[in-house]
């Protein structure tokens, strides 16, 4: 479910800034000051730094460079459209985060301990797990307290999405599609019990971001007079 494409994310770039909040590292005498240059949004009072937006826009133009998009090769429009998209994601993210938290979820320490250490697993060893941390700028205190935000969102998402069910005909019709397209490539198709797992996937997926987006959307729209974004 969500679990799997935020565990993802995290997996991508160990830096996963999207549920963070405001930086609180400078000092007492200038936060006033540096809340009201450095928030680009906020959401129920709780701010969305300029520094973390920065850092997420970054990221995502890096992964659209990764992908053959690159972004200097964007017109204006297609531009400022990137950047409303990173905001609102970022947004969207506090939004659920909040709301989970209201609702009740909570994540134990060994809960997070377990997913670090499969994070660590994906590295060849503590010195290059800590070197990409350093790269990113983040110490390991940090990455668990992104952790703790991505699991309570994802035990959220699950409790609310719940188990999705995928028919017999929904599979062969995407079997249908997956044919269309080998033959419009001259390749050989796969025998549908071959992938059928793969393409049960899809469907599970497009089924549950469905879900999500309209959670989100009804979110939105629940608690639009608590978002105030000061990005132009």
């Amino acid at each position: 479910m969500m679990k799997r494409i935020l565990t993802g994310m995290i997996l991508l770039s160990i830096a996963v800034l999207v549920l963070g909040a405001c930086s609180n590292d400078s000092s007492k005498e200038n936060t006033e000051k540096k809340n009201k240059e450095d928030v680009v949004a906020t959401v129920d009072g709780q701010g969305i730094s300029k520094q973390q937006y920065e850092k997420e826009l970054e990221a995502t133009k890096a992964t659209y460079e990764q992908q053959g998009m690159p972004v200097d090769q964007m017109d204006d429009k297609q531009k400022e459209e990137l950047e409303k998209s990173v905001l609102d994601q970022m947004i969207n993210a506090e939004l659920l985060l909040q709301t989970a938290e209201k609702d009740g979820i909570s994540i134990e320490d060994k809960e997070i301990d377990a997913e670090l250490e499969k994070i660590k697993g994906n590295f060849e060893d503590e010195k290059k797990f800590e070197e990409a941390l350093k790269k990113n700028e983040m110490t390991e205190k940090e990455l668990k307290s992104q952790l703790k935000k991505q699991m309570t969102v994802n035990k959220y998402l699950d409790s609310k999405i719940g188990k999705v069910e995928v028919t017999d005909e929904e599979i062969q019709a995407r079997y249908d599609q997956y044919k269309e397209l080998a033959k419009a490539q001259e390749q050989e198709p796969e025998e549908l019990e071959k992938i059928k797992p793969q393409l049960e996937q899809q469907v599970i997926s497009e089924k549950e971001n469905a879900k999500i987006s309209k959670l989100v959307e009804d979110l939105r729209k629940e608690n639009e007079d608590k978002i105030k974004i000061t990005k132009a």
